[in-house]
C-alpha cells in the first residue's frame, strides 16, 4: 500500500509535470511533452508507457495488480499520463482504447466518482 504522504507527492509531480507537457504543446513540441509523460511514467510508476502499450493485452490491467502491485492511485496516475499522451497523438487508436480501458476499470473500481473521468469517457468513446 502507498503511504499517505507519498499519494500527495505524486499528486504534486504529476501537477508540475502536466504543466510543463501543457506549455510544450502550446509551443508546438509534442515529442519533449511525450518525452516528460514517458519519464515521469518510469520514475513514479517504474513503467514504461511505450512498452505497457506496444504490449497491452486483456490481461494487462491484472498483471499491473500483480506484477507491479498497483493500488488505485497509481491507476489514477496512469490514467492521467495516458489521457495526456492521447491528447498529443489522437491519431493513436490503441492509445485511445487502452486510456478508455483504464478509465473504464477506475469508473467501476475508484469508490471516488470522478465527473472529469466520465466526461474523458465520453469524449473519447464519441470522437471519432
Amino acid at each position: 500500500m502507498i503511504k499517505k504522504d507519498y499519494i500527495q507527492r505524486y499528486l504534486d509531480e504529476l501537477s508540475k509535470v502536466l504543466a510543463v507537457v501543457l506549455k510544450l504543446k502550446q509551443n508546438n513540441e509534442p515529442e519533449k511533452a511525450d518525452l516528460q509523460l514517458d519519464e515521469f511514467g518510469e520514475n513514479f510508476l517504474s513503467l514504461n508507457l511505450n512498452q505497457l502499450i506496444e504490449k497491452y493485452n486483456e490481461n494487462s490491467i491484472e498483471d499491473l495488480i500483480t506484477k507491479h502491485q498497483f493500488e488505485i492511485t497509481h491507476f489514477k496516475i496512469l490514467e492521467e499520463l495516458l489521457y495526456h499522451k492521447y491528447l498529443l497523438n489522437t491519431d493513436n487508436l490503441v492509445l485511445k482504447r487502452i486510456t478508455l480501458d483504464i478509465m473504464n476499470y477506475l469508473s467501476k473500481t475508484d469508490k471516488d466518482f470522478s465527473f472529469d473521468r466520465m466526461t474523458r469517457i465520453n469524449q473519447l468513446t464519441w470522437k471519432k
